[in-house]
């Protein structure tokens, strides 16, 4: 594959995937420098922040905001609220882009979109720092890194402010049809907050029929469930729903008969 060839295949790109390309064929630092210098003097690319580059086509197209997230970093995957559009089960659009990285970035703002890094919960650091949870998807072509449903349902009831709130999370949520148990376990276990696991097992519980909830993760969860009630949501009032110590908002608590207070 020649430079140029690279160009008309990729979109966008990072410079260490170009240069990666380029390392292939002999081709120096220099030589990788020197492309994107005179691509981006002919306004062939134009530059979103340092290393990340997109392709400026003719007739202008915009890129793709989300995968244009999973190259915010060199080991990011698209998260929350984004990872939910990945999966199909976001019921808004955003133009707010989330991604995990353990990389030190900065939020970075293109063409009206926000791209936001978060860390990951420090327990992921030391089990392959959370690759278990990552899977790979293809957008228009497009290999993208994402956090996979387990670990995106898990994320989003333990900090929804980063997938547009509470409201949007549940609706979200509701259109999930399958889950593994397992690996949701595997996932809140590694997480070991007594907090998220009220909620998770408060959210499957309320799903138990459709996602097939075997009982023994749901008497799992109730054994980490805290000792003394929690919010749901910090910033709102509720009711307790006793059985997961989950301090519920109303519109959330019209449950089966088994899960009221």
């Amino acid at each position: 594959m020649t430079a140029d060839s690279f160009l008309t295949t990729h979109s966008l790109f990072s410079r260490d995937e170009f240069a990666a390309v380029l390392r292939g064929l002999g081709r120096s630092e220099a030589t990788v420098a020197a492309h994107l210098a005179r691509w981006t003097r002919q306004g062939r690319i134009v530059r979103v922040k340092q290393g990340v580059f997109v392709r400026v086509d003719v007739p202008p197209r915009p890129p793709d905001y989300v995968a244009l997230a999973s190259r915010m970093a060199p080991e990011a995957a698209v998260a929350y609220h984004t990872a939910l559009e990945i999966h199909g089960y976001a019921q808004s659009l955003f133009e707010r882009l989330t991604f995990v990285t353990w990389t030190g970035v900065k939020p970075t703002t293109f063409q009206g979109r926000v791209f936001v890094p978060v860390r990951p919960r420090a327990p992921l650091l030391h089990v392959d720092r959370g690759e278990r949870w990552i899977e790979r998807a293809e957008r228009a072509g497009i290999e993208i890194r994402v956090t996979d449903l387990e670990r995106t349902v898990v994320d989003v009831l333990d900090r929804p402010a980063l997938a547009g709130g509470l409201e949007e999370v549940w609706r979200s949520l509701a259109q999930v049809p399958a889950l593994d148990p397992g690996s949701l376990e595997e996932y809140v276990r590694l997480l070991d907050s007594k907090t998220l696991a009220a909620k998770v097992g408060f959210f499957v519980e309320s799903r138990r029929d459709e996602l097939a909830v075997p009982e023994t993760l749901l008497a799992w969860l109730r054994s980490r469930i805290p000792a003394s009630p929690v919010y749901m949501d910090r910033a709102r009032r509720g009711r307790l729903v006793a059985r997961w110590a989950l301090i519920v908002p109303p519109e959330f608590h019209e449950q089966p008969e088994g899960m009221r207070a």
